[in-house]
């Protein structure tokens, strides 16, 4: 039998850091954003960590970033001109989203969340969350992605969840793995959000599995959101991501999100280096990233429904 308890158990046994690899990045500047954002735009991902003493990171992650406090995150949205946020529950803080939901209350109406569930909730503490901000599961890579019938399993219970609580599902899957399961991904009675350009690498619209993933988008069953094209493209300028982003455009404006990725952490894993040492972030120039979104999208009716309408309809704002 499925309960509300097994559900939330198969989400939290599918949260885990994704291992992709990192090609170029360009280091940053601190300089303001030349380009002129429209109201209300949105950045659709980044995380708050810290303090340490008072947000402890569970015992079975595999790095420790540094801080990034909501002061921080207000002065890079100011330099680039944008209003509202979504902050993402990073795997490091498990199924504890105390840092998440005291962010939240700091930012306000101009911000929503993402959570991941521990499997103990109770129906008082979504309740608490939905009054919050939260929106949205998370389910990230596992091991289980190797298994397609235990990552089936898991996306319908999440897509059933999501929809009793009127949110969506967000998935950090590889776009191979996505396009195996489409079919889950097109009968949920949620919506679907395909983080870091849906898992795509750096070799364009010809990857396996962008077909069927763009067919996602097309249909408007899931959303593509733009974030860290740095951990795919190997190029400078991200190389082949503008082909990818242009391919999405044509599929479906409607179902594409934008985010930052900030604060930008480095989950590699590097010889030397033990779990407990403080990974840098990597070292990107926000100004710029945001740059290559306007190259990529120069047609500024698109920008505004990316930056603007299409975050708002999905996370509600007013």
């Amino acid at each position: 039998m499925t309960t509300r308890r097994s559900v939330l158990k198969a989400i939290t046994s599918a949260a885990a850091v994704a291992a992709f690899p990192v090609g170029a990045v360009e280091k940053p500047t601190g300089k303001r954003s030349r380009y002129s954002m429209p109201a209300h735009a949105c950045d659709c991902h980044s995380h708050i960590i810290g303090p340490y003493n008072r947000y402890p990171m569970v015992q079975s992650r595999v790095y420790t970033p540094p801080m990034a406090s909501v002061d921080q995150l207000r002065e890079m949205h100011e330099q680039l001109g944008i209003e509202r946020s979504v902050l993402i529950q990073p795997s490091f803080y498990g199924t504890d989203n105390s840092c998440l939901l005291d962010a939240l209350e700091q930012l306000g109406s101009s911000a929503r969340g993402i959570a991941v569930l521990p499997e103990s909730t109770t129906s008082s503490e979504l309740d608490r969350y939905r009054a919050a901000g939260i929106m949205g599961l998370r389910v990230n890579q596992t091991g289980g992605a190797k298994d397609p019938t235990l990552l089936k399993g898991v996306l319908e219970r999440a897509g059933r969840q999501a929809a009793e609580l009127g949110w969506h599902v967000q998935v950090y899957l590889p776009m191979k793995v996505i396009a195996s399961l489409a079919q889950t991904i097109q009968s949920s009675p949620a919506p679907f959000v395909l983080d870091h350009f849906a898992g795509a690498d750096g070799s364009g619209v010809t990857q396996e599995g962008f077909d069927r993933v763009k067919g996602l988008i097309e249909d408007g069953k899931a959303f593509v959101k733009w974030t860290a094209p740095y951990h795919e493209a190997t190029a400078p300028g991200y190389g082949r991501m503008g082909e990818l982003a242009a391919a999405f455009i044509r599929a479906n404006p409607k179902r594409i999100l934008w985010g930052s990725d900030w604060p930008h952490t480095d989950s590699r894993r590097v010889a030397g280096r033990k779990k407990d040492d403080i990974s840098p972030f990597y070292p990107i120039d926000n100004a710029n990233l945001l740059a290559r979104f306007f190259e990529w999208v120069p047609d500024s009716s698109t920008r505004k429904s990316i930056l603007v309408s299409n975050p708002a309809s999905l996370f509600k704002f007013a």
